[in-house]
């Protein structure tokens, strides 16, 4: 008998059946499942570096404003644009994007129209950290529209900090200050990220990325019994009198 007639005689199944297709179904399903957490961490893991690596540029940056103004830090407006007029210390509407745009870049993510109902997702940039814009805190207000009116921006400037008695430190600011005051210099924080409420909601998990008044970034961990992590850590490194203390986990 001929190969050709064997065939008609005999034909091949070339199809799955109904139980394979369920098994393969299923083994890709468990392998997704092992898989997909390590994507995911390795994601978050990648999203931290990224804005480190952004912070590490707003720090050279601001190094490079002090050596170009008489050593002193940017004169800020204040926190950010979300915070509006509040302790405002220049009348015009500057904040830290503008202050060092010639030293980095435009801000790309800056909103034209700050009264849309349609708020578009910002991308990543040196401005904004691609964890930052996606993690909400449910135990604040820290929406679409403190974002959008934030310019997109989740690195918030130290402008005012708190006096260790309560209160805003309103004669000693950071913004304008001369770099060489400061007690503790790779202790105190210029500029830390959003959200920074409560401790393990942070844009990486219970981490927060930050620049200090050396200008070097690093990530610090935050703690389980601070909420508001300016509150805590706003004014630390400062002053003389905050060199001892509470010590903050690296």
């Amino acid at each position: 008998m001929s190969s050709r007639a064997f065939l008609r005689t005999h034909p091949c199944r070339c199809a799955f059946t109904l139980i394979e297709l369920l098994v393969v179904i299923a083994i890709i399903a468990i392998l997704a499942g092992m898989l997909l957490p390590s994507l995911a961490k390795a994601r978050a893991k990648a999203n931290q570096t990224y804005c480190l690596n952004n912070q590490r540029q707003i720090g050279i940056a601001t190094s490079m404003y002090a050596s170009d103004y008489s050593s002193r830090f940017p004169l800020v407006r204040n926190w950010g644009r979300a915070w509006a007029g509040d302790h405002a210390l220049r009348p015009d509407n500057v904040w830290l994007p503008e202050i060092l745009e010639l030293y980095l870049v435009r801000n790309s993510n800056k909103p034209t129209n700050y009264t849309s109902k349609t708020v578009r997702m910002p991308q990543a940039s040196i401005f904004t950290c691609p964890s930052g814009i996606k993690v909400k805190d449910p135990a604040a207000s820290m929406t679409k529209d403190f974002l959008r009116d934030n310019d997109h921006v989740t690195y918030i400037w130290n402008h005012i900090y708190l006096k260790k008695d309560g209160g805003y430190e309103e004669r000693r600011p950071v913004s304008g200050r001369k770099d060489n005051d400061v007690a503790s210099p790779s202790r105190a924080v210029l500029v830390w990220e959003i959200p920074y409420w409560t401790w393990n909601k942070s844009a990486h998990e219970d981490k927060q990325n930050l620049i200090f008044a050396d200008c070097h970034a690093a990530a610090e961990r935050r703690q389980k019994d601070e909420f508001d992590w300016w509150a805590f850590h706003s004014r630390r490194g400062w002053e003389d009198s905050d060199l001892t203390g509470k010590t903050f986990k690296q």
